[in-house]
């Protein structure tokens, strides 16, 4: 199924847009076309106000979008490689595939987004004004009046103290330059940017109850965002903390089952999936990986066709080019496996099959690193 569709590339970055992405689209624009515009301009005929809705609700997104791209130009002149930009339901977020090196990087980085975020409200107070002065149509100035606004707002919301927003990441910068402990850093402001969603949620409520449904449904879902991402960030960052130095050599399974690709489903849901009761496997063609079978890929099939499919017709031969080395770190494997959303990945040395790591396995030693306090 697919959940993104890619763009364009913008200086060899790639847009993409999810699937909810659309969703806020006509929210945005039904909101403005019945509620903002018609209250601000009453004179107007409906079908302006719904153009003025969906121009400005574009405006929006390509607000954010510069606003994400400054992000991903900054990181990757500091060296931080960059997989994408993914516009999304509640706006869009630059795709990092390591945290900043160093404070600095980081100051910088997450400065770059409120700064162009500021700088288009200036832009599009200029224009405004020149539209006031010259061609008074009120619809242009009114969509130029929201852009000034919502950039304004959108600065002044992403300087707040708590991650993942942009100020939290500033303010992580700050305390891990004075206090050489990142850990400490994103502990602090995690939970700054938690309570800051647990605020939200109440104060969406509040609205909710007290009449404004819409807002309020809004910044509830915007405190949930705030609140799951500030949890989960200081989690990746505690989890790469624990696994660093850690080779998969150490962690991966040696002792595996594997399926020849030439056995069908059937078979392979009797002997495999049923007996051994692994999730996925490793699939071979003369003694070579060339991909993995999974049970999400047999359901995929038809029931009444499984006598007549061969695993090679079905297996995900993509896997081959996540494959990981037993000297490569376990953070590369959870890595992987989290942008990828996969659950194991097989072990190569020198093209030959050797073992194969999971989610489980890293859990795990992460388990374990916790209870013994190393």
């Amino acid at each position: 199924m697919i959940k993104k569709i890619e763009l364009i590339k913008i200086f060899d970055i790639p847009i993409k847009l999810d699937l909810s992405w659309f969703i806020i689209l006509a929210f945005i624009t039904w909101t403005l076309a019945s509620g903002y515009f018609p209250a601000k301009y009453p004179e107007l005929d409906k079908f302006i106000y719904l153009i003025m809705g969906l121009f400005s609700a574009l405006l929006l997104f390509a607000s954010v979008l510069l606003h994400e791209l400054s992000h991903a130009l900054v990181a990757r002149r500091n060296n931080i490689p960059i997989r994408g930009i993914t516009l999304f339901i509640f706006g869009g977020v630059a795709e990092m595939d390591q945290e900043p090196p160093n404070a600095r990087s980081e100051i910088l980085m997450a400065a770059a987004g409120p700064l162009c975020s500021g700088i288009l409200s200036f832009l599009f107070l200029l224009i405004g004004n020149l539209f006031t002065n010259l061609l008074p149509f009120t619809p242009i100035i009114g969509i130029l009046q929201y852009c000034v606004f919502i950039n304004m707002a959108l600065m002044i919301f992403n300087l707040l103290p708590g991650l993942p927003l942009d100020g939290g990441r500033i303010l992580r910068a700050i305390i891990w330059n004075y206090t050489g402990d990142i850990k400490k850093a994103t502990y602090t402001t995690s939970r700054i940017g938690s309570a800051l969603g647990v605020f939200l949620i109440i104060f969406g409520f509040f609205n909710i109850f007290s009449g404004n449904f819409i807002g309020g449904l809004w910044l509830a879902l915007i405190g949930i965002f705030v609140k799951g991402a500030a949890d989960t960030g200081y989690q990746q960052l505690l989890s790469g903390k624990l696994l660093e130095g850690i080779k998969i050599s150490k962690i991966m399974t040696r002792n595996l089952v594997i399926v020849n690709d030439s056995i069908t489903l059937d078979r392979l849901v009797d002997d495999y999936f049923l007996k051994h009761r692994y999730n996925s496997y490793p699939v071979v063609r003369n003694g070579m990986l060339i991909g993995i079978v999974s049970i999400h890929d047999v359901n995929e099939i038809p029931r009444e066709d499984w006598n007549k499919i061969n695993v090679s017709k079905i297996l995900d031969s993509q896997i081959i080019n996540l494959c990981l080395s037993p000297d490569d770190e376990a953070t590369n494997a959870m890595s992987k496996m989290v942008k990828k959303g996969i659950g194991r990945i097989p072990v190569l040395d020198n093209g030959k099959l050797v073992g194969i790591v999971s989610r489980r396995d890293i859990m795990q030693i992460i388990k374990h690193k916790i209870d013994l306090r190393v």
